[in-house]
């Protein structure tokens, strides 16, 4: 019987196709491995992107509660000296208009029963007078003075002329 035996040329051609396709597999072996270890570098990034995000909102949060928080305590403080300043104010200026009334001009007026626009007009002059005796201008300030003081006199001489 006669046996067929292959050439060497067909022994070298198998080798060589095996040793091919061994590299075209450890090439895919190996592509598989790096598309997986960038798929996990991409993944451990994403993670921790997201997780500083996650921590980086609530910090963010915190931070904009406390500046909320400080915002409000400065306007409460803002609103509460005003109030102060203010009720300072009101005091000082009722002391003002009790010594106004206390003054020698208003007490004669009130005493005499004068007519009121005679009293507005007397004390007007009266008041005018006492505040330009050096010849300075009249503030705005001054000039509301006047004209509120005026009218606590008119209101005091209207409450004696209704109340008789």
């Amino acid at each position: 019987m006669l046996t067929f035996t292959p050439p060497e040329s067909d022994k070298k051609s198998r080798n060589l196709l095996v040793c091919e396709q061994f590299l075209i597999g450890s090439d895919h072996d190996m592509a598989y491995r790096l598309q997986q270890d960038e798929f996990s570098v991409h993944f451990d990034r994403n993670r921790n992107q997201r997780r500083d995000c996650r921590l980086g909102v609530s910090a963010a949060k915190e931070v904009q509660q406390e500046e909320e928080k400080a915002h409000v305590a400065k306007q409460f403080d803002f609103y509460k000296e005003k109030q102060i300043i203010e009720e300072n104010d009101a005091e000082y200026a009722k002391c003002l208009q009790n010594e106004l009334m206390k003054g020698p001009v208003m007490n004669t007026l009130l005493e005499n029963d004068v007519h009121p626009n005679l009293i507005r007009q007397n004390s007007n002059e009266k008041l005018y007078e006492s505040i330009n005796e050096d010849h300075s201008i009249i503030t705005d300030e001054q000039l509301a003075r006047l004209l509120q003081e005026e009218e606590f006199a008119l209101s005091k001489t209207n409450y004696k002329y209704t109340s008789v």
